[in-house]
């Protein structure tokens, strides 16, 4: 696009062109004047879309006039365009967009909950839903206050997102100062032996006995749901980094309680599958055998994050050191370590993993330690 410097006797000097031909100033980027057959008029090309707008006619308006209407045309931000888009049609874009670089698990859980939860707003346009609309979704989660918040955290999200450009699909987001319905607590939460030893008993066949591994080795459920076979070899799982939290690879040793459980398992791509195909089991598919077996086993009022609590407990109870108990659990390193000391302590964590198998059929068998 040709650029001058616009000056009263430059404008005149601007032939007339079968066309159009547009010409933007050098001293005010975004400023110009449109030259056709009849006419020149002067305009504005703002924001990230290029948006034009004409300000007025050569001839109507001076140069001067016009210069300092577009200085504040730039100054102004535009307003957003109201965009028809429903909400599950813009929920789509906002998973495949927003989580393009982010890990599986981490775009399958924000795809769950929108779907899930706020399936009633499906069909609703996005610029029509408001603040009321969100609170009653949310109120049908009141008996789930962890559920309800991570919920709450996923829309707000999304409404955002809704809102910065370029895609302005609303002007405002229903949920801006909307006050999360409940704060983030601290599990305390750990299962007695006699819970366990219930739970332990109720999980005895699949696919109900993933629950065994999460007693015995303390994995958090996003990556034990995954867990593939080929990553087990030489008495030793490996879940990689691309499937943890802290995006390290977490080494398991398999002893033989674990194995035993792992080869109940029927062949197939993952250890354990979803009902449908060859995929992997879901977080909703979890969530229901974690269901059956707390029923099953009379126990009541936990969650399979405490299971990893209670597991965690027992390592301290059995005087596993702390750096060991951290790794078996997978926490992140502290920055320093992480950078210098690459040891694995496989050795180690076998060591505490067999201790601790000793210590559960131990009082598997008795009842009570």
């Amino acid at each position: 696009m040709p650029v001058l410097h616009l000056t009263d006797i430059a404008v005149r000097a601007l032939k007339p062109t079968d066309g159009y031909v547009s010409y933007w100033d050098d001293t005010t980027p975004g400023f110009g004047i449109r030259v056709g057959k009849r006419s020149k008029t002067w305009m504005v090309m703002r924001g990230r879309n290029r948006e034009r707008i004409s300000i007025g006619k050569y001839g109507d308006l001076s140069l001067a006039e016009a210069r300092a209407e577009a200085k504040r045309l730039l100054s102004t931000a535009p307003e957003p365009k109201a965009v028809t888009l429903t909400f599950a049609k813009a929920r789509e874009r906002f998973i495949e967009e927003n989580y393009r670089d982010a890990k599986p698990r981490t775009k399958a859980e924000a795809e769950r909950l929108l779907k899930k939860h706020l399936k009633g707003l499906d069909h609703r346009r996005l610029h029509s839903i408001d603040d009321a609309d969100v609170k009653r979704e949310l109120d049908k989660l009141s008996d789930t206050p962890s559920e309800q918040l991570h919920v709450f955290r996923t829309a707000r999200c999304f409404f955002r997102w809704c809102v910065r450009p370029p895609r302005r699909y609303i002007k405002h987001s229903p949920m801006e100062g909307y006050e999360p319905p409940s704060s983030d607590r601290r599990g305390t939460r750990i299962l007695s032996d006699d819970e366990l030893k219930a739970v332990w008993k109720a999980a005895e066949k699949p696919p109900h006995a993933i629950i065994r591994l999460l007693i015995l080795w303390g994995t958090r459920n996003t990556e034990t749901i995954v867990t593939e076979r080929k990553w087990a070899s030489d008495a030793v799982l490996t879940i990689p980094g691309e499937f943890t939290k802290n995006g390290r690879d977490h080494s398991i040793p398999i002893c033989p309680l674990a194995q035993e459980t792992l080869d109940l398992f029927p062949e197939g791509t993952h250890f354990f599958r979803s009902r449908w195909g060859d995929g992997h089991l879901s977080f909703a598919g979890l969530a229901k055998i974690k269901a059956e077996v707390m029923k099953a086993s009379g126990t009541k009022d936990w969650q399979t994050r405490d299971l990893r609590r209670t597991f965690r407990s027992n390592m301290a109870r059995l005087r596993v050191p702390r750096d060991v108990a951290e790794l078996l659990i997978n926490h992140a390193p502290p920055v320093l370590d992480d950078i210098y000391d690459r040891y694995d302590r496989l050795e180690e964590k076998r060591e505490a993993l067999a201790k601790y198998e000793t210590f559960l059929i131990s009082f598997l068998a008795q009842g009570r330690t």
